[in-house]
């Protein structure tokens, strides 16, 4: 089985280290954690994180800007929110590994795929 962009090792490294991103998110309330240990996981440099959306952006909870390769967080509610830091994660990932599957949709399943894992029992 080839390995896919969102799975590499183990499976059960793979369960480990998707509840552990949740966990520094939600818990630990470290998002600048999870960014570095993301980028880190799928070896690629690691995007900015700024609070507040760049102009132009008004009801957004997050977006990812290319071209100054960060991610922008809306406000503190959301900078905690697991869903929103992987999914805006998951553009940067796209852009700078030149795979650009960037769709909402794809975005979506990826942050959804890590908090259905931290959920689960094992």
């Amino acid at each position: 089985m080839k390995n896919r962009p969102d799975q590499s090792g183990s499976d059960s490294d793979e369960i480990r280290f998707k509840k552990r991103i949740v966990h520094l998110i939600h818990l630990e309330k470290n998002p600048e954690a999870a960014i570095d240990e993301l980028s880190q996981h799928y070896r690629i440099d690691r995007p900015a994180l700024k609070m507040g959306l760049p102009k132009g952006e008004k009801k957004a909870l997050g977006c990812y800007v290319q071209r100054d390769k960060t991610i922008y967080i809306s406000s503190f509610d959301y900078l905690y929110d697991p869903y929103v830091v992987i999914h805006e994660f998951y553009h940067h990932l796209r852009n700078v590994t030149g795979k650009h599957r960037g769709t909402e949709k794809h975005a979506r399943d990826f942050a959804l795929a890590f908090l259905q894992t931290a959920v689960r029992d094992n």
